[in-house]
């Protein structure tokens, strides 16, 4: 069995989820309007957030902004407006059931406009525990995860972060059994989104990728499950 992983691979490329809409992931790049500092996101009114989720993410995307000091995010109450849409998915696909993919980002485009919106989606089978529940005893291995940082992790990549190879970094891609709550923004992730915003960076389809041709077919393996799990 895998070790529970982000959906985004380690590789982008552009895939036609539909004959009217196409995704990339957000790998290397800014995605948004060149300027734009204030982005907005929103929930899935048909998901019935709860407030102490909504709370989890106002947390996350405060912790961010207030650590890096390059982008700011208001909540809206607009779905469809929003620059960052947050929702839940359902897999019934029985092939996959042992691909542990949380969750992971997309960046999502109608093939009739130019307007891009990034997607956080997370695993509604999944048990999800809050910040004030006991997390010193939550386990992967039991089915628990921490959602405060998948959530930390998923807003990392919509920044325009790839995966760490740092273990201690919120954007490590699996979750290791001694780390299984991270939502403190280390020196490297700061370091790198700085990096990211203050330095031209050319952006190509193995932007970021450092590793084996395993753990390639790997990676993308799971990010197409991850595709499969939303169909």
């Amino acid at each position: 069995m895998f070790l529970p992983r982000c959906g985004v691979p380690d590789i982008n490329f552009d895939y036609n989820l539909s004959d009217t809409n196409t995704i990339s992931w957000p790998k290397g790049n800014k995605w948004f309007p060149k300027g734009k500092k204030n982005l907005t996101y929103g929930f899935d009114p048909e998901d019935e957030t709860p407030p102490e989720v909504i709370d989890v993410f106002r947390n996350a995307f405060m912790r961010w902004s207030t650590t890096t000091k390059v982008l700011n995010f208001t909540a809206v109450t607009s779905y469809d407006d929003a620059d960052i849409k947050i929702g839940l998915y359902v897999s019934n696909n029985e092939e996959l059931a042992d691909v542990v993919v949380l969750g992971g980002t997309i960046i999502s485009m109608q093939l009739n406009s130019s307007v891009k919106s990034g997607e956080i989606l997370f695993d509604a089978s999944k048990y999800w525990v809050l910040p004030t529940d006991d997390n010193d005893t939550l386990s992967w291995q039991d089915g628990i995860f921490d959602l405060e940082s998948v959530a930390m992790h998923q807003i990392g990549h919509l920044l325009g972060l790839d995966h760490s190879f740092d273990n201690d970094s919120i954007m490590y891609p699996t979750i290791l059994p001694s780390h299984q709550r991270k939502v403190q923004i280390t020196d490297s992730d700061n370091q790198s989104i700085h990096d990211l915003y203050t330095t031209a960076i050319k952006t190509d389809v193995n932007y970021g990728y450092v590793g084996s041709s395993s753990g390639l077919i790997t990676s993308l393996f799971l990010g197409f499950a991850f595709l499969a799990m939303l169909n």
